[in-house]
């Protein structure tokens, strides 16, 4: 198992918080957003995601401070130990 920390931000901060999470060695970032399914969808129902069951793509989630975009396996990428994930929802303005 490894433990690695949630936060969310903005409109997240309520349903998800700052935790830490214990998942499986050789999970996902992708795993950690499944992991949160149920307390997003609780707040925002299921139009925080696609048709397909995964986290919209104009909700930002950074790994120890990149954003996934920029990550080599993006949401794919396996996390370690200790590592952070933080979720925000789609941001706008200018």
């Amino acid at each position: 198992m490894i433990k690695i920390t949630v936060l969310g931000y903005l409109t997240f901060k309520e349903p998800v918080g700052k935790r830490q999470v214990s998942l499986p060695a050789g999970s996902s970032l992708r795993d950690s957003l499944t992991y949160l399914r149920q307390d997003l969808a609780g707040r925002f129902g299921e139009e925080a995601y696609n048709d397909i069951g995964e986290l919209r793509e104009n909700i930002v989630v950074l790994l120890n401070g990149i954003h996934c975009r920029h990550l080599p396996d993006g949401l794919n990428t396996i996390l370690k130990d200790g590592d952070q994930v933080a979720i925000f929802p789609p941001l706008a303005g200018g």
